[in-house]
């Protein structure tokens, strides 16, 4: 088959094809179209259990120059063992040139038995770790961890040292973005990360955006966590070229300083708390405060704690600082878009007007505010508090664009507090009509000003869903 346009042209229409059954169905076009678009389709994978991780690595063993054209690597829909289709183990034959490449990657001839084990038990965290050091090209990765891990950790922490594989074949020198989640073990429970554990991608040289799910900043040890053999050196102060963090289900006791202070210049921090942790110590918005104040000049987008999970005892004793206020955010002059709680975004702990009032603690720069966990009896302080700063908007607040205000404004009462759990038969609750009325002068205001006003309840689903 011969056809009059120039490979790179073709090339450039491949990577207009995303869906990967499409692209793969490229190399049965001819032979021309198959060694042109092999590559092309190992650019990026998405792997889901053992038997796939192992064709895969198969292939670029086989085929170094399809290791280097890897870009992106997804594992986060990978199916545990005992959810997933039992495989059996690999003969010898056909584990000797992975076992091959684990020796190459050992530093002790226990660690090589230990690992050659592992692949033929079909150990999830040993086949992904084989792969991840012979994709050099790397730029996008998903990532998941076992409760347990030995060989994801200590694989990151050598890449960042230089030491054996990596210190003649660097790895995740162009890695751009990691995403981290857990992979669920046999009792459908999911584990934790120490900060310890991310620290060493903050380390990367390349790293822009940095994702993980269950972050632990605790000022206590975890149990099951053994002594590493060489502990994590903390980067730097502003040595980390990540500009983007977003922790989910975290919990921050120190606010997360050793990931922040890393930071040269961090543009996006989105952090959602949660005590459901062993070692959860309770939110301490202060904290936080503390930690980004390196980031006043760059930070352009906060959202602190959305939809976060607050008991009023931790393992820590009694959960009082959830409530506590963040501080000013004056002198964060690059912030735009700002999500946090009420209590947080204004200090009310202990009366019923703020100390300090919104116009004296929104940034000039502001274009989106989003507060959550407002109750009916704060809703008229608050209403009053934003529509001083729309009174100041031509002046102070030119580039507001949009206001977002959820809390429990639903027509049931409090269930936790009354024990009271309506049937379904009830349908979708409603915003009262009342609360409307209540927030309908800032909704005129609004209108009058250009602003998008939204009103929320997590309950009310309708009302939640992203205009």
């Amino acid at each position: 088959m011969s056809l009059p346009l120039p490979n790179d042209i073709l090339l450039l229409v491949g990577e207009y094809v995303e869906d990967y059954r499409d692209r793969y169905n490229l190399l049965f076009v001819c032979r021309h179209f198959h060694d042109l678009f092999l590559r092309l389709v190992y650019q990026a994978a998405a792997l889901k259990d053992c038997s796939q991780t192992r064709s895969f690595l198969g292939a670029v063993l086989r085929r170094p120059e399809l290791a280097r054209a890897v870009r992106s690597l997804d594992f986060h829909d990978w199916c545990p063992r005992s959810t997933s289709t039992p495989s059996s183990p690999p003969s010898d034959e056909d584990l000797a040139p992975y076992a091959q490449l684990a020796y190459s990657l050992s530093q002790t001839a226990e660690e090589h038995t230990k690992w050659e084990q592992d692949l033929r038990d079909n150990v999830e965290e040993a086949w992904i770790a084989l792969l991840l050091p012979l994709a050099s090209n790397l730029r996008h990765l998903q990532l998941v961890y076992p409760k347990q891990n030995v060989y994801l950790d200590r694989m990151m922490q050598r890449a960042v040292r230089g030491e054996k594989p990596f210190d003649d074949q660097p790895a995740f020198r162009v890695l751009r973005d990691v995403s981290l989640s857990h992979l669920a073990d046999e009792e459908d429970s999911r584990g934790s990360y120490m900060t310890s554990q991310v620290l060493p991608f903050f380390q990367l040289p390349s790293m822009r955006a940095f994702s993980a799910d269950s972050v632990v900043e605790s000022t206590r040890p975890r149990e099951d966590e053994p002594e590493p053999t060489h502990p994590v050196e903390e980067p730097t102060p502003g040595s980390s070229s990540i500009a983007e963090i977003t922790l989910n289900t975290s919990s921050g006791s120190q606010g997360m300083q050793s990931l922040i202070a890393s930071c040269s210049s961090l543009q996006s921090f989105k952090y959602q708390h949660s005590d459901s942790h062993l070692l959860a110590e309770g939110f301490q918005p202060s904290a936080f405060f503390e930690s980004l104040a390196s980031s006043k000049s760059s930070l352009h987008t906060l959202w602190l704690d959305n939809c976060g999970t607050h008991l009023p005892f931790t393992i820590a004793g009694a959960n009082e600082t959830h409530d506590e206020w963040f501080g000013p955010l004056t002198e964060f002059t690059a912030l735009k878009d700002i999500r946090i709680r009420l209590p947080n975004l204004l200090d009310v702990r202990y009366q019923y007007e703020p100390s300090c009032p919104l116009t004296d603690v929104l940034p000039a720069s502001v274009e989106s505010l989003y507060v959550e966990g407002c109750k009916e009896n704060t809703l008229v302080m608050l209403v009053g508090q934003l529509q001083k700063v729309l009174n100041k908007r031509k002046t102070q607040f030119k580039g507001l664009r949009r206001l977002d205000v959820e809390g429990f404004f639903h027509d049931e009462e409090d269930e936790d507090a009354s024990g009271y759990q309506p049937a379904e038969a009830a349908g979708e609750r409603v915003i009262k009509p009342r609360v409307y009325q209540t927030v309908e002068p800032l909704h005129r205001a609004c209108a009058e000003a250009g602003i998008q006003l939204y009103l929320r309840d997590r309950v009310c689903l309708a009302t939640m869903q992203e205009a």
